[in-house]
């Protein structure tokens, strides 16, 4: 636009110049100069015309095309594109990864304090960002996201008791992130990421939730100590009912000694009684009596019948 303008000064001056200094009384110098300035000025006009009907679209960036202040629709993609000199404006969108962080207060179910801090990694879709500006503008982030995390964050936490929203963080977040990503897709952001980078509760909540914990930790610590108790007395009953088990079969094994050698000398005796008879019985006497015996005495009816040796005088 400024080298037209600055052409259309040139033109006219050109033209003054010429017009100024026709006839004879007019300086031939200062007539031709005009006619050069003429043609400099459209020059100047041609190259403002075709300097106007190419913009250069950054890398990551959409070009919204506007005319007349109204959005044409039209959305230029990266590079060098063509557009009506003078008419037409661009303005660039970018359509890269960017982050957004925003905190919000809300309750839990149980009616505790929740201060939450989102972090949102977001992108224009490209095809969309001329409606985007038609209906947003360039605040479109702070007018939609702001809002929708807000609104996603009460309704989320609101269906979980404040100790769940720790335990659960995983499926509060995946909740939230589901949520939000439909809520910004409709106004033609796309959510990539979302993470929960802080959940903080009141001060009351954090004491109970550190004495519950210690409490816990008490009972599993008594558990622990109760279950070696059991442990020991089962290893020392195990060991009497052992050792018990261990006299029982010595004490069995001595008596079957015992039967065993007992049965044996009977069998023996036995065995000995039906070969002892009389005479046998008398032969042992005899055998046994030692040779300087002079003087034996039986009593009667003991019916030993002896056979006695003739004694030497």
């Amino acid at each position: 636009m400024g080298l037209l303008i600055l052409g259309i000064i040139v033109i006219v001056i050109g033209l003054y110049l010429v017009e100024t200094n026709k006839g004879r009384e007019g300086d031939p110098k200062s007539r031709f100069g005009g006619r050069i300035a003429s043609i400099i000025g459209v020059i100047i006009i041609v190259i403002s015309i075709i300097a106007g009907s190419f913009t250069a679209i950054p890398a990551g960036y959409r070009g919204v095309v506007i005319r007349f202040n109204a959005v044409t629709g039209t959305v230029l993609e990266e590079g060098l594109r063509t557009k009506l000199p003078f008419l037409d404006s661009v303005v660039m969108m970018g359509v890269r990864t960017e982050k957004y962080e925003v905190g919000a207060a809300s309750a839990s179910r149980d009616l505790q304090d929740v201060k939450t801090t989102i972090a949102l990694n977001w992108r224009l879709e490209p095809g969309r960002t001329a409606e985007i500006y038609r209906t947003l503008g360039m605040e479109f982030i702070n007018r939609i996201a702001a809002p929708a995390v807000q609104e996603v964050i009460k309704q989320v936490t609101a269906r979980y008791p404040a100790e769940d929203l720790i335990l659960k963080r995983e499926i509060v977040r995946n909740e939230i992130a589901d949520l939000l990503a439909i809520r910004l897709l409709e106004r033609g952001i796309i959510t990539e990421a979302i993470s929960i980078t802080e959940f903080q509760f009141s001060a009351t909540f954090v004491a109970a939730i550190e004495a519950k914990v210690a409490a816990e930790q008490a009972v599993w610590e008594s558990r622990n100590k109760l279950e070696r108790v059991k442990v020991e007395a089962e290893q020392r009953e195990a060991e009497a009912k052992g050792e018990a088990a261990a006299r029982i079969a010595k004490a069995k094994g001595e008596a079957e000694y015992i039967r065993v050698v007992t049965d044996a000398q009977v069998a023996a005796n036995n065995a000995i009684a039906k070969s002892l008879t009389p005479q046998v019985l008398q032969y042992i006497l005899l055998d046994r009596l030692g040779d300087d015996i002079k003087l034996m005495v039986i009593p009667a009816g003991q019916g030993l019948g002896l056979v006695l040796p003739e004694l030497k005088p």
